[in-house]
């Protein structure tokens, strides 16, 4: 009461609930905290651990070293566990004593209150009744009031000491239950210990490896769920139009670095990571990445939040797809993390080949190239860490059957996976610095796969996965009609970014090249049949290279700076699989085709397995080294290393005493093969020559009718082109074919020569010349025919003979009197027959010991000792020219015959052809050819 009255309230004033204020508590809180405790006691002592039975079922379904230690731990987690289970009831009933406690407290209070009140009000009435009795003297009304006043202070003591019995029991009880609860919790927790739920958690579970597993990975996941609510929150405050990461009132730049630093506290934890990309979801993360770059690009947003958010995620994703696990962890999370990572790799591979649109930007990429993105930003953040290696050939290959489409797809703005404005003008788009090698997913890719050269052999050997459309299907398919594997694509990707534009780029270069050469370095060291097919297909598709890239100048260098370097690593596959190179020289012919194995079984282990026809391909990819050109052209420095390998181990297979056959028949394989692609691309040359001379034929009649200005000759001339006709009048026929090139003869005498230089090679080796040709012939009869150049000079006079004729017959002016002396002059000293000894005149030399002899006698004419340098330089080194001479008939526009000798030899050490051109008892001509070159000037006689 005197509280009451202290706090300003008179004595008629004061409410029962202020006098006698109810007992502060929830009774609902405290029977519902209770029923709780009864809930997860029930659940625990329902679960295996807290009953006993875990150890045992363990046992029957796993066993080894972790199971065992998997079962102490649950017996012990199970007897933790038990102690605060037991204990649970006992606290339960202790909040349901103290809440009955309470709720009666509650309505004793209650009870008083209303007495209290009662009382007011019975003193109010008091009060009344005195000022209505009559009192003329007024001390009855005054002795009445204090009456009435002393019986309310009577009546507020008594209900005050009845409030303070029942808050005292009500105190008491309290201190009784909260006492019980205490010792509960001291059962789990030690008394001087701050009691909160990981404290309980450290004492149940601490120190047990699957225990504390479980807890880790759920503190993990609940880090990854509020970090994918702040990267949804992120994305959708990204606006493009208002500038900076984020539009008016949304999330900006702030929560990105923000992002960003959460997301590398927790980089090394591959539970967070694993969790938190399931959260996001490929479709999120790419729709993050597109909007912030579509921002970047549009609105200039600073660099460095977007790099570090991409290093970030890109760490985070190596971190996710890792089978490792950190040291430590429980197998039951290390099976739980294996399980995410594969799942998410393929969740990855799969969304490769995806376009993902920006619709607020405009942005457009692939999943190729975002994920190249994520990966070049983890690099440049000085993470070294690398993919699986699985997971970089599979998303490699994906990347590569990704840009094959896209050459092919209608969409022109999707351009190397990504439309985002790049750093600087560059073949790829990026947004870190080097665009030209972040911004290739592929050669990125590629990076993540180490020296290991089982590694380097399964990425080459990995093939691409095919579309689900059929659309641009035979661009995945290799010569033979089996699907591409990475390898090959490698190969001729410079093809696949080549056709991307309207012309040839001759400066293209990828850095998948270096790529290329360098996996195929380190798979070089692998053995078996898998690394044998690799190496077949290989070759085979640096054949079909080749031979596209040899059409045009352009696509010549590039091939020759991008595959041309294999070419080294082919020679050495073609020098160890000798034998298999023996076996297909005699096997039937056949085309190969899907199916037919790309390696077979020899001594040395498993080896690749061509045709006849492959490897004269791949002797042809080696051999053309310059491309096309008016002159007949020598073998690549690669076919002269092959040619030089082969020669050495004839010389291994002699100082054996084994049959050297097989080399030299080989050897004559590898001869004509280089010879026959070497004339078909001569041939190839000769037509674009005459079917430039054509045009310009064409081009010059149509002129002519252009300046006489006959318009009925010029719709003449158009019906007949439609038509498939031409202008071309048979005067023009002969002079294309008198002008026209001849380097199909030219390369057929350049083989011829170097045929000659083989064949004495293989002689001083063999040390015999009489099986050397039968032998080379055997394995030349499995290559492409070869004309002959008697042939080639035959059908070019052929053809100048017809189109003389056809001029003649046509009435061409002035041509009768010069077609002869034409003739005479291209089919004169230039062409070299073979003649018989009866057909030569007496003075001419018949074999080659009266050659040697005419040779030493003979005296050179001023003239020739003149243009005569290499005579005058050096020494003529000359061998036996009886031995070694070749004696040919020159028949001069003149008619007159003269002596042509032809022999080996070396000028100051430099290997070439001599060749003398005797007129009776003169050398008029004295010539050293080399690599198809006169270097020594005739002087006509």
């Amino acid at each position: 009461m005197s509280r009451a009255h202290e706090a300003g309230h008179s004595a008629v004033t004061v409410p029962g609930d202020v006098a006698l204020p109810l007992p502060s508590g929830d009774v609902a809180g405290l029977r519902s905290a209770a029923r709780s405790l009864d809930r997860a006691a029930s659940r625990a002592r329902a679960s295996t651990t807290v009953s006993g039975t875990l150890g045992r079922r363990l046992g029957a379904v796993w066993s080894g070293e972790a199971a065992s230690v998997a079962r102490a731990e649950a017996d012990e987690l199970g007897c933790r566990a038990r102690r605060v289970v037991d204990a649970l009831p006992q606290a339960s009933r202790s909040l349901m004593t103290y809440a009955a406690a309470l709720e009666h407290a509650i309505a004793r209070v209650r009870s008083l209150q209303r007495q209290w009140d009662a009382l007011d009000d019975e003193h109010l009435l008091a009060v009344l009744r005195v000022a209505g009795i009559p009192d003329p003297t007024g001390a009855m009304g005054t002795l009445g009031v204090e009456r009435a006043r002393s019986e309310q202070r009577a009546g507020r003591a008594r209900l005050s000491r009845s409030y303070a019995v029942v808050m005292d029991e009500l105190r008491a009880t309290a201190r009784r239950c909260s006492g019980l609860v205490a010792a509960v919790t001291d059962t789990t927790v030690p008394a001087d210990t701050l009691t909160s739920a990981a404290a309980v958690r450290e004492v149940v579970t601490g120190g047990l490896w699957f225990a504390d597993g479980a807890v880790a990975a759920r503190a993990s996941r609940e880090a990854a769920v509020a970090d994918g609510v702040l990267a949804r929150r992120l994305l959708a405050g990204v606006d493009p139009v208002d500038g900076a990461v984020g539009g008016p009132g949304a999330a900006g730049a702030g929560e990105t670095v923000q992002l960003t630093n959460r997301v590398m506290a927790r980089v090394d934890d591959p539970v967070y990571a694993q969790a938190l990309l399931s959260e996001l979801g490929a479709g999120g993360l790419s729709e993050l990445l597109v909007a912030a770059g579509v921002t970047r690009s549009v609105s200039g947003a600073p660099v460095d939040g977007v790099r570090g958010l991409l290093g970030a995620l890109g760490s985070l994703l190596v971190t996710a797809t890792s089978h490792s696990a950190p040291a430590g962890t429980d197998p039951r999370t290390r099976a739980q993390l294996a399980s995410g990572a594969a799942l998410l790799a393929d969740e990855l591979v799969a969304g490769v080949d995806t376009v993902h649109v920006d619709p607020r930007g405009g942005g457009r990429a692939s999943g190729a190239w975002l994920l190249g993105q994520l990966l070049a930003g983890a690099r440049a953040a000085g993470d070294d860490r690398s993919l699986p290696a699985r997971l970089a050939r599979r998303a490699a290959a994906a990347a590569a059957t990704s840009e094959i489409a896209e050459t092919r797809d209608a969409d022109a703005r999707l351009e190397h996976g990504s439309t985002l404005l790049p750093d600087g003008v560059s073949s790829f788009t990026s947004w870190f610095d080097d665009a030209a090698e972040t911004g290739d997913a592929l050669h990125v890719l590629l990076g993540h796969v180490g020296d290991d050269p089982a590694d380097a052999a399964a990425l080459l050997a990995e093939p691409l996965p095919l579309p689900l459309s059929s659309a641009g299907g035979d661009a995945l398919l290799n010569s033979r009609g089996d699907r591409l594997t990475l390898g090959e694509h490698l190969v001729r990707r410079w093809i696949t970014h080549e056709a991307s534009g309207t012309e040839s780029h001759s400066d293209l270069c990828l850095r998948t090249d270096a790529d290329l050469r360098r996996l195929a370095d380190v798979a070089a060291s692998s053995r078996g049949d898998g690394a044998a097919q690799t190496r077949a297909r290989l070759m085979l598709e640096v054949s079909r290279t080749s031979d596209f890239a040899m059409s045009e100048a352009s696509t010549t260098r590039i091939y020759t700076g991008t595959t041309a370097p294999l070419e080294d690593l082919v020679v050495g596959w073609m020098a160890a699989m000798r034998n298999n190179i023996d076996l297909a020289l005699v096997t039937p012919a056949l085309l190969a085709g899907p199916g037919t194995p790309y390696a077979a079984p020899t001594s040395d282990g498993p080896q690749p397995w061509l045709t006849p026809r492959e490897l004269s391909g791949v002797v042809a990819a080696l051999a053309v080294d310059t491309g096309m050109g008016l002159d007949g052209k020598d073998t690549g420095p690669a076919y002269d290393r092959l040619v030089d390998s082969e020669l050495d181990a004839a010389r291994q297979t002699v100082a054996s005493g084994g049959d050297v056959r097989h080399d030299v028949t080989r050897l004559g394989f590898f001869d004509q093969s280089a010879s026959a692609t070497l004339v078909a691309l001569a041939r190839r040359q000769d037509e674009l020559n005459r079917s430039a001379l054509n045009g310009v034929a064409e081009a010059a009649h149509v002129l002519l009718e252009i300046r006489r200005g006959n318009v009925t000759a010029l719709l003449t001339a158009a019906h007949s082109y439609r038509d498939g006709g031409t202008q071309r009048t048979p005067h023009d026929e002969l002079v294309i074919s008198l002008v026209r090139s001849n380097v199909e003869l030219d390369q057929t005498e350049v083989d011829d020569a170097r045929r000659a230089d083989l064949v004495t090679r293989i002689e001083a080796i063999t040390g015999s010349r009489n099986d050397v040709l039968p032998a080379m012939s055997v394995g030349a009869r499995r290559a492409p025919a070869l004309p002959t150049a008697e042939a080639l000079r035959a059908a070019r006079s052929a053809e100048i003979r017809a189109a003389a004729n056809a001029a003649v017959k046509d009435g061409a002016a002035g041509i009768g009197s010069s077609v002869d002396e034409r003739l005479r002059n291209h089919t004169g000293p230039i062409d070299r027959v073979h003649v018989t000894p009866s057909d030569r005149p007496a003075r001419l030399p018949r074999t080659p010991s009266e050659a040697e002899k005419q040779v030493v006698e003979a005296k050179l004419t001023g003239s020739a000792q003149k243009t005569d340098p290499w005579h005058r330089s050096g020494s003529w080194v000359v061998d036996d020219i009886a031995e070694q001479a070749s004696v040919f008939t020159l028949v001069g526009g003149d008619g007159k015959q003269r002596a042509l000798i032809q022999m080996p030899g070396s000028v100051n050490g430099v290997s070439g052809r001599f060749e003398w051109i005797l007129d009776g008892d003169r050398v008029t001509h004295q010539l050293f050819v080399r690599n198809g070159k006169i270097n020594g000037v005739p002087i006509k006689p």
